[in-house]
């Protein structure tokens, strides 16, 4: 008699998350393009008057990198984190949040008065790490791992007098807010968690013309 798990073995089901190559790919494209054209002018975001109303700027702001050594580590980073969150919310709702956080660290430097960067991949990175750290948090999980190295990244962009660790505050209150609204949501219909994100994004957009008017 042939046992029943060799007549039918299980297999593991590969996970797929197509989002979290993508949003690791583009900044090294996008850093790749920037030493080779003027690339970096037209995607960089910031305080100063050359940037007001240019709304791009800041929904791609978590695309950017002027470093392809930075912009490998984060893709390696984003994919690992990918694996965890993306079969979780989705793939569509994984870019938008990774997106989002961008968005929300470009309303920080806005706001703080840094006049350029170009360096806002580490933005969507810490807001998805945030956004994880929250719903762990509410599902009793241990994140002090997750506090400590979300620090520690602030701590030492501070200490290399980078302008960066701005950004990543923003990007980590965006995607800590972002993280309680799905959770807020996780069994409501499609349209209102797209309604939540949009909530946030529009937060963000309002401080950032705030920081254009005045």
């Amino acid at each position: 008699m042939l046992d029943r798990w060799s007549e039918h073995p299980v297999r593991p089901v590969p996970v797929r998350c197509p989002a979290s190559v993508a949003m690791a790919v583009v900044p090294l494209l996008i850093a790749i393009a920037a030493r080779l054209t003027p690339l970096s002018s037209l995607l960089a975001s910031g305080s100063a008057r050359a940037f007001d109303f240019q709304v791009w700027r800041p929904l791609v702001f978590s695309l950017t990198t002027s470093s392809v050594i930075s912009a490998v580590l984060t893709g390696l980073l984003l994919v690992l984190i990918g694996y965890q969150i993306e079969p979780m919310i989705g793939s569509v709702q994984f870019a938008f949040l990774y997106l989002l956080c961008g968005v929300g660290g470009s309303a920080a430097i806005s706001l703080a008065g840094v006049l350029y960067s170009f360096e806002g991949s580490m933005c969507g990175l810490f807001g998805l790490m945030a956004a994880s750290a929250v719903v762990k948090y509410v599902q009793k999980q241990d994140i002090r791992a997750d506090i400590v190295l979300l620090t520690m990244f602030i701590i030492w962009a501070i200490v290399v007098g980078s302008n960066t660790w701005v950004a990543d505050i923003g990007a980590v209150v965006v995607g800590a807010v972002s993280g309680w609204a799905w959770l807020q949501t996780r069994w409501s219909s499609y349209l209102r968690q797209l309604g939540a994100g949009l909530a946030v994004l529009a937060v963000c957009l309002v401080a950032l013309v705030v920081t254009w008017v005045m």
